[in-house]
């Protein structure tokens, strides 16, 4: 009986011809690119079967396909203001502002799967008003509610506090 010959399997050759790829370039880019060509590829081959099975499909698959992103649609659109909501207070708490969402038209900030949009809600956090960073001005003793004067503790010696206590001038 003769023995099978052990022939080695021909390497696959990638079907990008390796002269598209610059001569210097290292051995990691080369393969980054092409993993990068690779994923295209499959991406483009994803949506081509996606396309096919949706073709066919009979009435009846569509209807019920149809009716399932219906569904989910409407149920994303009702969480949906509560997903913005959470959205603009976290924007906002890292933004440093304070925002109320009571008189918001939440509807506004949804996309169309029924998700928050962060792009409109962080254009809408950029166009509050930011809160001044210049330090409060220092309330002035003697002016306002501020009055001084009258005598201040010199000690705390008990019969001195006791004295001003009697006197009433901490009353």
């Amino acid at each position: 009986m003769p023995e099978p010959e052990n022939t080695p399997a021909p390497e696959p050759t990638p079907t990008t011809p390796p002269e598209t790829l610059p001569a210097d370039a290292p051995e990691v880019e080369k393969w980054k690119a092409l993993s990068r060509q690779n994923e295209q590829r499959w991406k483009t081959a994803s949506k081509e079967l996606e396309d096919l099975k949706a073709a066919q499909l009979s009435d009846a698959d569509k209807a019920l396909a149809d009716a399932r992103a219906e569904g989910r649609k409407s149920a994303l659109s009702e969480v949906g203001t509560s997903l913005v909501q959470a959205e603009i207070r976290a924007q906002a708490a890292t933004a440093g502002v304070s925002v109320s969402t009571d008189y918001l038209d939440l509807n506004r900030f949804l996309a169309d799967d029924g998700r928050a949009d962060a792009e409109k809600v962080k254009g809408y956090i950029e166009s509050l008003p930011k809160p001044s960073t210049e330090p409060k001005f220092p309330e002035l003793q003697g002016a306002g509610y501020h009055r001084g004067g009258g005598p201040g503790v010199t000690s705390m010696d008990p019969s001195e506090l006791a004295d001003l206590i009697a006197g009433g001038r901490f009353l």
